[in-house]
């Protein structure tokens, strides 16, 4: 066999392979969108070379679409779809660290995976098939702003903080008697962002419905153990008191 006709037995041979992957996650889409997950995930799962498969497996298991959630596999997904080239992925683990989802909330880490999808976004037209997990409008900002994300974090800590200081059990012990400081600094901080156009009650609204059946769960949970809701209450105070708005 010829050199020559080797290489076009090779170059053949990949075009096909590139072929076979583009229709493998063009199906995979077509089935995501008309809400057959189940379908979606075993074309995807048997292209696990393709970023788009790997974020679209990513975005099904974080959602729990047609399955339990998970968020172990989710991430992965992501992480190898990021490897991959994916810009997707890149903001998907943002979200996901940003909103604690599986791992502890972290801004630095959801700050570096938000401005490097924005650096590698600058000369990029978008594929609009590939997935990012859908945001409302003020919450997509979060990609251009990390105050924003630096906001949702103080303000989901505060409603906790708010809900367990008026609950029966401080009230009855009364572990922490003013939060007056910490409301304070949630004005101040509400001016910043006034002060910028950012529409904070919309912010709220949807923080707010998030967090309605978590802190409840909470709640239950806290007041069958009066320590253990003492150390949380106190450590939401801790927390939001050492914030610094002055180095916002």
């Amino acid at each position: 066999m010829s050199r020559y006709l080797f290489y076009i037995i090779i170059i053949y041979n990949l075009l096909l392979m590139n072929n076979k992957s583009i229709a493998n996650y063009n199906d995979a889409i077509v089935s995501y969108n008309n809400k057959n997950w189940s379908k979606a995930l075993v074309i995807c799962g048997s292209d696990l070379e393709d970023y788009r498969c790997l974020n679209l497996l990513g975005v099904i298991y974080l959602n729990g679409l047609g399955i339990e959630s998970n968020y172990v596999k989710a991430k992965k997904y992501f992480i190898e779809a990021k490897n991959l080239g994916s810009k997707s992925a890149e903001f998907n683990l943002g979200w996901m660290a940003l909103k604690g989802l599986g791992e502890e909330i972290n801004l630095n880490s959801a700050s570096e995976y938000f401005n490097n999808y924005n650096s590698n976004n600058k000369n990029v037209i978008k594929n609009n098939n590939d997935l990012e997990i859908s945001l409302e409008d003020n919450l997509v900002k979060l990609k251009k702003n990390n105050l924003i994300s630096k906001y949702g974090y103080f303000y989901t800590n505060y409603i906790k903080l708010e809900r367990l200081f008026n609950s029966k059990i401080n009230n009855e012990k009364k572990i922490i008697l003013n939060i007056s400081l910490i409301k304070n600094k949630l004005n101040q901080f509400d001016k910043i962002l006034v002060e910028k156009n950012t529409n904070i009650n919309t912010i709220k609204d949807i923080i707010n419905r998030e967090q309605e059946i978590i802190i409840k769960l909470l709640l239950l949970e806290l007041d069958k153990d009066p320590h253990k809701f003492k150390k949380t209450i106190n450590q939401l105070y801790s927390v939001l008191q050492n914030f610094n708005i002055d180095d916002i």
